[in-house]
């Protein structure tokens, strides 16, 4: 057999095995991700975060501690959303807290989560195209569509992507836009991320919660 022939044959032999062990890494991954959370270990659930929702989120921290209403209205609702899910969520002094560290872990640290929720979320096998993988989420409470959870690899190591988990609930946003612009307060204002925020966290958001914490 020609050496160039032989090659080939040998490489064709080990696709399938390396077909398999892809997705069993990411599923590890995937695990400890979830360990990390429920053990409230910032530093392990950073570590297995990727770096573009590493920037996302603290881009989103610092639009909670600075953006004023009329510039944060103009984001797209579920930018939005996520600004104010932080103002709702916590006080001025603890998003502060929050820059001076990794974002990812501070809120891991401080279990801003339902760990038991956590706990019971269980992936389906995980398909993987080339650096990106992707799996269905069972036992996921209170989503109204189905949830599909990103890795992608950076560095040898598979990462939770937060940016490709929730690009659906982006798109369901953008298409109902004009839909939910009509959803309106009193004073003539979009009411409805108030409105979402509610729903999501049983609690009604503060009139203020437009404007950056004191």
């Amino acid at each position: 057999m020609r050496p160039r022939l032989w090659l080939a044959t040998l490489l064709i032999g080990l696709l399938p095995g390396v077909a398999l062990a892809e997705p069993a890494a990411v599923a590890e991954s995937f695990d400890a991700y979830k360990q990390a959370l429920v053990e409230g270990d910032g530093t392990a659930a950073s570590r297995l975060t990727a770096s573009d929702t590493h920037a996302f989120l603290a881009q989103t921290l610092d639009r909670a501690l600075t953006m004023e209403e009329a510039e944060l209205r103009a984001l797209p609702l579920l930018d939005q959303i996520s600004v104010l899910m932080l103002r709702h969520n916590m006080t001025g002094d603890q998003l502060r807290a929050m820059t001076e560290s990794d974002p990812v872990a501070y809120a891991v640290d401080q279990q801003a989560f339902d760990m038991e929720e956590v706990q019971k979320l269980t992936a389906e096998p995980f398909s993987v195209n080339g650096t990106q993988a992707q799996a269905s989420l069972s036992n996921l409470k209170g989503s109204p569509i189905p949830v599909t959870v990103h890795f992608k690899e950076e560095q040898g190591t598979w990462r939770f992507d937060l940016l490709s988990s929730i690009a659906p609930f982006r798109a369901v946003f953008d298409t109902q836009a004009g839909l939910l612009s009509k959803l309106q307060t009193k004073d003539g204002k979009g009411g409805a991320v108030p409105l979402i925020i509610h729903l999501i966290t049983g609690r009604a958001p503060d009139a203020n919660i437009w404007n950056p914490p004191g």
